[in-house]
């Protein structure tokens, strides 16, 4: 078997600069379990595997570069599988002939493939164990036999039954076999039975510097010419077949017909906390294997099954191939065992990664969450205007955002790095708010520091300031800060002359600034100078399809701070969706947080969040609607239908239930949805 047999062919490519989310949403979409990576110049940089991309994902990292494995080997497509060099990556690229890239090799492909021709090679080496004509019997360092062949049973009169795991000397005279486990020397030897001379070569069988054991290769002295050609071979075979057990990463044991194991690897024994000096028969160790191995020898064909073991409860892919005779008898089954619990954890680990990815697949750098294409528009034309060095007014409710959206004009600016300063100007008081926006000089005021100060705009300086609350700047500020928005200079407190400054402005408020113009409360022309690329920002009532998302987001960040697992039902995902939000995302955030904090279940159900959200007032009251001003009767009508259709769908998950609540036809529910549906 070559690589190009087991490889994935691929024309896919990454590179540095990709972002993870991007290189997961590709590895899905292609069905990959991973990628070559390449740098700027196209030469092949480094690879990774799906397990990079989900540590990246849960440590942050946000391009390729970071997670990917630079240590690799290039696999020609020609080369054999068991010559392959694999190395310590995840997976390796593979040339063709030519040293074009081709596609890639995973460890799991190369591994597969190497438990097939190791599979190929142990039937090979059994079947030639069992067909020698040279007895061999092997003994373990406490002299005890470990395995014998016929031709060795015929010898020694006895049967491989009876003389698995006897000492030595109990099943056959000739002691020599333990003079090589205390002297660690192979010799060879000819000794009488009865009428019989037979010669004999006896070697140990070596664990690094220690004797594990000894192997005794023997036969008639009529065949000595044939021996003297074969035994090398025959010692080769032996300990090229226990090397190849011992090293599989798979746990493999060979069984007799009659279910008795007779050969077992080290990884076979630790999967069921086996001695390898003792006696088993399958059906004692596992009945799931058992009853595989029952179909094996009834159907005499393979079967792979994968089951949890009711011990461990370890998830095995347990395969059962059978040896036949001559007959067609099954006379040896061969046992493979791969162990799957942590790569069934990492597959787990990889679902909710591949839901997180599908879900939040609009997530930015600044955790600003979306699906809604109220949302995808809006933050579209977000980024067009970060680029370019303009004033920006953001409005909206307060809790939406829009000191979020800030932070992202900032980070995809031209001043990304340079002062980002945030000043709340609703915080400050009326009294200070002059020196701390324009900052003063030494001694301009009592109680003012000796140095002066830089107030916040000169700290911007070459950056951003951000102005949130805008709309809080007394009218007797406000000519001075449109000065400076005109002339790009301030002056402090104290000073005598004006200083340049070269800043960009961003401005937020959740009041309307239009309102106050035509009331006299806010400057006509300061606003205009503010009002230069307004961007309003929906409440969270109207883009109620990022809900889920949010839910999702915060709920995983919130359980790593807590360290505590709460699932939301489908039910409760419900509720948050039916309730109004008047504090917007800052209010949806505080609530999960609430949750994780007071909750005493794992699993969060509907009537939990309707009793913390207040839902459980009655759609149909016997209250009096109270008018408190006139209105055009039209627009009263409407606006009461509204909300009796809102409350209806808040109480009810289903139309056909809420037209029910309301007498009507569930039809005209629809109609009047649709109708209103930039109002619900």
């Amino acid at each position: 078997m070559i690589i190009e047999e087991v490889m994935t062919r691929t024309a896919v490519k990454f590179y540095e600069s990709d972002l993870i989310a991007e290189a997961s949403r590709t590895l899905v979409e292609n069905d990959m379990e991973g990628g070559v990576v390449y740098n700027d110049q196209g030469d092949v940089t480094g690879v990774f595997s799906k397990k990079e991309i989900l540590f990246g994902l849960q440590r942050n990292k946000t391009y390729v570069k970071e997670i990917m494995v630079s240590s690799f080997h290039l696999l020609n497509e020609k080369t054999e599988i068991e010559k392959v060099d694999f190395g310590a990556a995840p997976l390796n690229p593979v040339i063709d002939e030519h040293g074009k890239i081709i596609g890639y090799m995973t460890k799991e492909q190369y591994l597969e493939a190497y438990a097939k021709e190791t599979h190929i090679r142990l039937k090979h080496l059994d079947a030639i164990f069992n067909s020698a004509h040279n007895g061999i019997l092997s003994i373990d360092a406490s002299g005890r036999i470990t395995s014998i062949n016929p031709s060795a049973e015929k010898m020694a009169r006895t049967t491989k039954e009876k003389a698995i795991g006897q000492f030595l000397t109990d099943v056959v005279v000739p002691s020599g076999l333990l003079g090589v486990i205390q002297t660690g020397k192979g010799h060879t030897e000819k000794y009488r039975v009865g009428k019989r001379i037979y010669i004999t070569s006896r070697s140990p069988i070596m664990d690094g510097d220690r004797v594990v054991g000894a192997v005794g290769v023997f036969q008639d002295i009529s065949e000595i010419e044939f021996i003297s050609n074969e035994l090398e071979t025959v010692k080769q075979i032996v300990d090229e077949l226990n090397t190849i057990i011992d090293t599989s990463n798979d746990g493999i044991c060979v069984i007799d017909d009659k279910c008795n194991i007779v050969k077992m690897n080290e990884k076979f024994s630790g999967l069921f906390q086996l001695s390898n000096n003792s006696y088993y028969n399958i059906f004692d160790i596992s009945e799931d294997i058992g009853k595989l191995v029952s179909e094996v020898i009834r159907n005499k064909k393979p079967y792979s099954v994968l089951k949890k073991d009711r011990k461990t409860n370890n998830s095995l892919i347990i395969s059962a191939t059978p040896i036949t005779d001559g007959q067609k008898n099954v006379n040896k089954i061969v046992i493979n065992v791969k162990d799957m619990t942590e790569m069934e954890m990492l597959r787990d680990e990889l679902e909710k990664t591949k839901k997180m990815l599908n879900t939040l697949s609009n997530r930015k750098e600044n955790s600003f969450i979306y699906r809604s294409p109220m949302m995808k528009n809006l933050m579209k034309m977000v980024h067009q205007v970060a680029g370019v060095d303009v004033t920006v007014l953001l409005k909206g409710e307060s809790g939406v955002g829009k000191e979020e959206i800030a932070n992202y004009i900032w980070r995809y600016s031209q001043r990304k790095n340079k002062p980002f300063v945030k000043v709340n100007c609703g915080a400050i008081p009326e009294t200070l708010i002059e020196s701390e926006l324009f900052g003063y000089e030494p001694g301009a005021f009592t109680g003012a520091s000796k140095k002066g100060k830089k107030g916040y705009f000169e700290q911007a300086d070459g950056g951003i300031i951000f102005l949130d609350e805008i709309g809080e700047i007394p009218q007797h500020l406000q000519v001075k800060l449109l000065r400076v928005l005109q002339e790009m200079e301030i002056t402090r407190i104290g000073a005598e002359k004006t200083k340049k400054i070269d800043v960009r402005v961003i401005a937020a408020t959740n009041k309307d600034l239009e309102e106050m113009v035509s009331k006299g409360k806010f400057r006509e022309d300061l606003f205009y100078r503010l009002n230069v690329v307004p961007i309003m920002v929906p409440p969270l009532r109207k883009r109620k399809e990022d809900i889920p998302l949010l839910i999702d987001y915060y709920a995983n960040v919130f359980s790593s701070k807590y360290d505590k697992e709460i699932v939301f039902s489908n039910g409760a995902i419900q509720a948050f969706l039916n309730y109004h939000w008047p504090g917007n995302v800052r209010e949806l955030v505080n609530v999960i947080e609430r949750i994780f904090v007071t909750s005493t279940s794992v699993e969060v159900s509907e009537d939990y969040i309707i009793k913390l959200l207040n839902l459980e007032q009655s759609v149909l009251t016997s209250e009096h609607v109270t008018v408190h001003t006139i209105v055009p009767l039209k627009m009263a009508v409407e606006e009461v239908e509204k909300q009796l259709i809102l409350k209806a769908l808040q109480k009810e998950k289903t139309y056909r239930k809420a037209a029910k609540l309301l007498q009507v036809n569930a039809s005209t529910i629809v109609r009047k949805i649709q109708k209103y549906e930039k109002g619900i």
